[in-house]
């Protein structure tokens, strides 16, 4: 693979973990260590988002992943290139328990009222 590539697969990567870091602060009502994963999230989608088309081709892909907390991420990431497929997504998401559910369906709600306009 090509260095492009390799880099394009880290960055991935570091999405999924990021995702999953930032779930398990706010599970953990860690708000120091959630807002420190948010940032790093904000950072890496810039950086896929910079990375050529490819980059958000990729990120688009893992809302259809088998773990909620990357689906959902991806999703909130993804809902201007793609607002049917992450919506969709989001919805799937709502129906898990907890606080995961909860942020899936009120990011589901700020996007139909038009609220969510970043």
């Amino acid at each position: 693979s090509t260095p492009a590539e390799a880099r394009l697969k880290r960055l991935l990567h570091r999405f999924i973990l990021a995702a999953q870091a930032h779930h398990a602060a706010l599970e953990a009502l860690d708000a120091e260590r959630a807002e420190t994963q948010a940032r790093i999230l904000a950072g890496l989608h810039e950086s896929l988002v910079n990375s050529g088309e490819q980059g958000p081709g990729e990120l688009l892909k893992l809302v259809g992943s088998h773990d909620p907390v990357v689906a959902g991420m991806a999703a909130v990431y993804s809902l201007h290139r793609d607002s049917g497929t992450c919506l969709a997504a989001l919805r799937r998401v709502a129906q898990e328990p907890g606080l995961l559910g909860f942020r899936a369906g009120i990011a589901v709600e700020r996007w139909e009222s038009g609220e969510w306009t970043g």
